[in-house]
């Protein structure tokens, strides 16, 4: 999801999603998130109008190369060595999340309605 950003900032940008503009208070620290479960990323996703439903979200292509299953940490600002990623479940969702600019890519932008 990107919620406030505007979408056109994340795929316009040459590092796709930059865990630089994330919040400080995540459940596994400093990274970029992405939920395996679509309806998990729906409250985080950009909503295109006030006076509309239609809302936006990418599906997006990600590295997760070897994930370091843990508990919530905000510590967090990297994997443990030997690992490319974590990886937790909360709100009946897997997430990953990366802490390298060049592991994930925006490859859709998807724009629904809420019903």
């Amino acid at each position: 999801g990107t919620k406030s950003t505007t979408p056109d900032v994340i795929y316009q940008s040459e590092q796709g999603f930059d865990f630089r503009c994330s919040s400080e208070t995540n459940m596994w620290g400093a990274g970029t998130y992405f939920a395996v479960n679509a309806s998990y990323s729906d409250s985080y996703s950009h909503l295109l109008a006030t006076r509309t439903k239609d809302k936006q979200m990418f599906l997006a292509d990600v590295l997760t190369g070897v994930a370091y299953k843990c508990q919530p940490d905000s510590t967090l600002k990297k994997p443990p060595q030997n690992h490319d990623s974590v990886t937790g479940h909360t709100n009946g969702s897997d997430i990953f999340v990366i802490y390298d600019l060049d592991q994930s890519y925006p490859a859709y932008l998807i724009t629904y309605r809420n019903t």
